[in-house]
Parts: structure tokens; C-alpha cells; sequence
């Protein structure tokens, strides 16, 4: 078969295409396909060790968007295929995996009936009448507990004695971090003094590890802390080549960087650029997707991307002004943080004057822009700066940080950005 063959689609595989392509870039939930799943081999490889080990437990933790739930919706089938390969554990019982997500204003309680609601088992029924006939009905291990009201630190720990080698993973802990921490570590480090085989997976930001160890610094060594940092570039294009391999397209070399320069190491927005990507591509009858198909996708991941960020660009935008610079100065912020090297994101007013002013085409200075820098830090702009450091040596950075790349995609489709121009960020990049 000719490469003209296979690059070009009839109108039906094209339909088809647009279809597919949402099963494997799924920018609105998180990864649960193992297959689908990129990079982390080193954060998946600490975790395999820690389960595998009785009285450590685990806090997974990092910036928003960097995909900390996709990791933890992994850990179920990585755990099997450790257990598959251990001969120990072959002739022992299938490890039970409960994953359940926190919500505001749980308490400790709520949480832990949550999670051991999650898990069932078949009890034998005997019939009514002669004989010895049984059926078998299913009854969840919560009822099986017998406990009322609220369940205790204590109570947990002995009701996971009825259930070795489990493992609970608890996502998005942030929410409740504050109100609950006490409680979780003095399980963490009961389980840890009675060396109970069961694993604790947390998983929220960065806040999360202080306030566990806050009040019990010795459960620091039961506790193995993994940090999510963004995704190198690599990690970001093997998620394009999975794509790839099971959607039978081909990125161009030109358009997988794009992406990946624009998803600023998250992996929310190389999916969603990838959605986006595919099917511009297919409307137009190809398999190969080209740079130019990711220019037109940034339109619409613009108009699909969350509201809360969609509400702080325009809090920092805003102005009844026509001539009004908010809009240029934030592009211009938001490629100096695209290109600086400090791996918390800050950088400096200077790094922002070369491309304002290639924005703008006539040069500028820090005076132009600093009353606007000092606006974005303030909640009436949306508070979508943070800065760090003394009067006339200030740092800045994005303080959410999938603000960085919704600001260039919109940058792009209202073409304050040109192609020329992100080449030679790309090429520049650190990251």
C-alpha cells in the first residue's frame, strides 16, 4: 500500500475517526486504561515497591492538572501484574484494590464507610424448610462489620484484619486534608506499629504532606512521599504515539512538538489538543495531522476548556478600554513562563519585554507592563499571578498553573501569536 493510501480517509472511516479518537484522548476524565497510559514509570515503580512492602503507606501529591488521578486509577492494575509475577502471592487470594474519591465537608467517618462500602462478598443462604439447601446472596463487608454511627481509628484497624494485602486509595484528599489529617495519621501510624498488611494511598497537592506529617513527624518513615512534577516532553509525546498506534494516524514531527510545548509538561492539555487535533484532520479525509491542525484545535480548546480557568482569563483581561494592553501583556507573561527555567515557573518582568514587544512590534519596557503585573496578583484580576520577592527584584508566576497553556491557545486562534513565532519558543524551550 502507497503512504498516499494510507494517509488519506473516505467520508465514513473519517466519521469513524471522529469518534474513536474521544475513547483514547480524553481530556474531561482522567486515564483508566492501562494501555492508554504514558510515562511515570519511575513514580509507578516506587509505588510497586511500597505495596509490596507491609507498614508503608503512600501520599501522592502535585500541581493541579499534572494527572494524579490517571496515576491513581493505574494503581489497580499495576498492583496485579506486580502480584501475577511474585510467586508468594500466586497462591494467595486476588488483592482487593478500593478506590474512592473525598469530597468537601466528609469527615473521617464518612470517608471510611465510603471505601469499605465499596467492597462485597457472597455469603451462603440456607432455604427454608428440609434439607440443606443453600443459595448464595451478596452482603457488603460494611454490614458484615455490624459497626453503627461513626467508624473509629481503632475500628478500621481491626476491620482490616478480615482484609490482608488490600490496598485503598483515596483521591483528591486536598479536599478534606485540613479536617481529617489528624485521624488518618494516627491510622497511618497505628497500622505501621501493628505492621497490618493493608496499604493507604492519598492522593492530593502539594499541602497535603504537611499537614499529614505535621502532627506526627515519626510516621515520616511509614510514609513514602511521591511528588507528580509536570511531564517531560517525552512523556508527552509517548501519549501521542499510543494515540498514534491505536488510531492509525500519524503526527507530524512539527505538530507532536506544538503539543507538547503547548501543554506546558500537562497531560490535560495534551489530550485535549490531541482530540482536537485528530479531528480536523479527519474532517479533511487524513490520517496525518498536521501543525496547522493544531492551530485550528486551539479554537476549540479554548471554547472546552474549564470554566474556572475560562472565568480568571477573563477577570484578567477585562477592560472597557478597546486600546487596553491586559490581553498582549498576559501572552507575553505567559510565554516568558513557557520559556523560563526555574522549575516552580517564576519569572522575572524582563523575560517579558521580547515577546511583548513582538507582539506589539514596537519595543516597550518593564514600565509598560508593571502596573498590570502588579494588578494580576490582586483578586479583582482574578488572582492569576503570584509573586515572590522585594520591590524591584519581583518574580512572578501563574498561580493555576493550566492558566499558561489556555493563555497561548488563545493567544493562537485570535492570532496574537504566529506560527513563526512558536517555532522559535519551541526550539528554545528548557522544558
Amino acid at each position: 500500500m502507497d503512504e498516499q493510501a494510507t494517509t488519506e480517509l473516505d467520508p465514513l472511516a473519517a466519521q469513524d475517526l471522529i469518534v474513536r479518537v474521544a475513547k483514547v484522548f480524553t481530556p474531561r476524565m482522567p486515564v483508566s486504561n492501562r494501555d492508554f497510559f504514558a510515562g511515570r514509570l519511575e513514580q509507578l515503580e516506587t509505588i510497586a515497591d511500597a505495596v509490596s512492602q507491609s507498614g508503608l503507606h503512600v501520599v501522592i501529591y502535585g500541581e493541579r492538572g499534572v494527572g494524579k488521578t490517571s496515576l491513581a486509577n493505574i494503581i489497580e492494575p499495576l498492583i496485579h501484574v506486580v502480584d501475577e509475577g511474585d510467586e508468594d502471592q500466586a497462591n494467595q487470594s486476588e488483592r482487593i484494590v478500593v478506590k474512592v474519591n473525598a469530597s468537601t465537608g466528609e469527615t473521617f467517618s464518612a470517608i471510611w464507610r465510603k471505601a469499605l462500602g465499596e467492597i462485597s462478598f457472597n455469603q451462603g443462604r440456607r432455604d427454608a424448610g428440609f434439607g440443606d439447601t443453600r443459595q448464595m446472596e451478596q452482603r457488603s463487608f460494611l454490614d458484615a462489620l455490624g459497626i453503627e454511627g461513626d467508624v473509629t481509628v481503632d475500628q478500621i484497624r481491626k476491620s482490616f484484619g478480615a482484609l490482608p494485602r488490600a490496598v485503598f486509595v483515596i483521591d483528591e484528599f486536598d479536599r478534606v486534608a485540613s479536617r481529617v489529617a489528624p485521624s488518618f495519621t494516627d491510622l497511618i501510624k497505628m497500622l505501621s506499629d501493628f505492621a497490618v498488611p493493608v496499604t493507604v494511598v492519598l492522593v492530593g497537592v502539594s499541602s497535603t504532606v504537611a499537614d499529614l506529617i505535621a502532627d506526627h513527624e515519626s510516621i515520616g518513615r511509614s510514609l513514602v512521599q511521591i511528588e507528580l512534577p509536570r511531564m517531560k516532553r517525552k512523556e508527552l509525546l509517548d501519549i501521542i504515539q499510543k494515540a498514534e498506534r491505536v488510531l492509525e494516524v500519524k503526527f507530524e514531527d512539527d505538530a507532536s512538538k506544538l503539543i507538547a510545548h503547548m501543554s506546558q509538561g500537562l497531560p490535560h492539555y495534551t489530550h485535549l489538543l490531541g482530540l482536537h487535533s485528530v479531528r480536523e484532520a479527519a474532517k479533511q479525509l487524513r490520517r496525518n495531522v498536521t501543525a496547522d491542525d493544531v492551530y485550528r484545535a486551539c479554537e476549540k480548546s479554548v471554547k472546552q476548556a474549564q470554566q474556572s480557568i475560562t472565568q480568571k482569563h477573563s477577570d484578567a483581561v477585562h477592560s472597557a478600554h478597546k486600546e487596553a494592553l491586559y490581553r498582549p501583556i498576559l501572552v507575553a507573561c505567559a510565554v516568558a513562563a513557557s520559556m523560563t527555567a526555574d522549575s516552580l515557573g517564576y519569572f522575572n518582568p524582563a523575560a517579558v519585554t521580547r515577546p511583548l514587544s513582538e507582539i506589539l512590534d514596537r519595543g516597550v519596557e518593564i514600565a509598560t507592563f508593571n502596573r498590570h503585573l502588579g494588578e494580576w496578583i490582586e483578586a479583582k484580576r482574578g488572582n492569576v499571578l503570584e509573586r515572590i520577592g522585594q520591590q524591584h527584584s519581583f518574580r512572578y508566576r501563574f498561580g493555576d498553573p493550566l492558566m499558561v497553556p489556555y493563555v497561548l491557545m488563545d493567544a493562537i486562534s485570535r492570532g496574537l501569536i504566529d506560527p513563526e513565532q512558536l517555532n522559535q519558543l519551541i526550539e528554545k524551550s528548557p522544558r
